[in-house]
């Protein structure tokens, strides 16, 4: 079948489906080449070159994939949803988005059930919902299965010790807010017990007594002018009249 020659619609139709994710099985780990049809990858796995590389793998070489791959996944569960809960399907898909990836199909993993139960054993994920009677098999709904990555590392230590501290000393610091409100409370209330106190003391003084008390107080001091005082003024009058009638 001739190629489609540069620049032609085919050439681009060809080159956009190259672009985007294509089914995992149709995958040679071994070439590194992605074949878009079962057409395809049967051509490509009958092809001398394949069948020389698929030749040359060992055992080995299939353990090497495994721990790449076990590798890449824990590392990515890592950065991106670190110890929070996940959907192990909805993971999966994220983490096949990279073309690049260790693909599943060349470890000795043959379903995502049976990986994410080789993680749960040896404790290096949290696997939420085992209780699945099915979960021993593949038919366990990877759906409805959570995940959450396991930290091991000193800092996520530390802050676990951290955490547990602030979880018991919690009750101790709300007693003493309660305490604290209690007494904000009962100070309020013996304030609120004089100012009624004060102001009953001064109802029951009577009006007469008050009245009698201002009277009493009251005094009027009037000065009394004397009647030579004026005489003297007056004279004094009919000397500066005098003195400016000459």
């Amino acid at each position: 079948m001739a190629k489609a020659e540069f620049g032609t619609a085919k050439y681009a139709s060809k080159q956009l489906k190259a672009r985007g994710l294509q089914k995992l099985r149709f995958y040679c780990q071994v070439c590194h080449k992605q074949c878009r049809d079962d057409n395809g990858f049967q051509s490509h796995i009958k092809s001398p070159s394949h069948v020389r590389k698929i030749s040359n793998v060992s055992q080995s070489d299939i353990d090497e994939y495994t721990k790449q791959f076990e590798a890449e996944f824990l590392r990515m569960l890592r950065l991106t949803h670190g110890e929070k809960k996940i959907e192990a399907n909805k993971f999966y898909n994220e983490f096949i988005q990279d073309k690049n990836h260790t693909h599943m199909n060349a470890t000795r993993f043959t379903s995502l059930t049976r990986f994410i139960q080789h993680l749960g054993k040896a404790s290096k994920i949290r696997v939420h919902g085992i209780e699945d009677p099915k979960w021993e098999n593949d038919d366990a709904d990877m759906g409805h299965l959570l995940i959450s990555y396991i930290d091991y590392s000193q800092e996520s230590a530390i802050r676990n010790q951290r955490l547990a501290e602030l979880e018991r000393n919690e009750p101790r610091a709300q007693e003493v807010k309660t305490i604290l409100l209690q007494r904000q409370i009962q100070n309020s209330l013996e304030e609120d017990a004089k100012r009624n106190e004060q102001r009953s003391d001064v109802q029951q003084i009577p009006p007469s007594s008050t009245k009698e008390a201002l009277d009493s107080n009251v005094t009027l001091k009037l000065k009394k002018k004397c009647v030579g005082d004026k005489k003297k003024k007056k004279k004094k009058n009919k000397i500066h009249k005098n003195v400016f009638e000459v």
